[in-house]
């Protein structure tokens, strides 16, 4: 097997394709909270082990929080990336609850589309 350093580099599209579970686009207002901040947000897209979140203030990088997401529930997580007013979460689901979870993300998103 090949060394990660002799691996070439995976695309987006490819690591996309590689995602367990899919984004699920949405629009539902929610509650962040992390490092004694306890704010709404807006979750914008959401899967079994991401998410990604508009709030204000942003959670430092690495930050621990918690995502409560209502009809869907509440995901710990950590803040992994910033883009503009936007944090990007990777969710701790326990393995064994990720599909329930996809599953209530799907009827979410029906109540909730994303803007167009």
């Amino acid at each position: 097997m090949p060394k990660h350093s002799e691996l070439p580099p995976v695309s987006t599209d490819e690591a996309r394709d590689r995602r367990g579970f899919r984004r699920i686009g949405t629009r539902i207002e929610g509650r962040i909270v992390f490092a004694g901040v306890d704010s709404d947000c807006i979750v914008h897209e959401m899967s079994a082990t991401g998410a990604l979140v508009e709030c204000l203030p942003l959670p430092a990088l690495g930050a621990q929080l918690a995502l409560d997401v209502p009809n869907v529930g509440c995901a710990l997580g950590r803040a992994v990336r910033h883009e503009d007013n936007l944090v990007c979460i990777e969710l701790t689901t326990a393995p064994e609850k990720r599909d329930r979870l996809a599953d209530k993300l799907i009827l979410a998103a029906f109540h909730f589309p994303p803007d167009e």
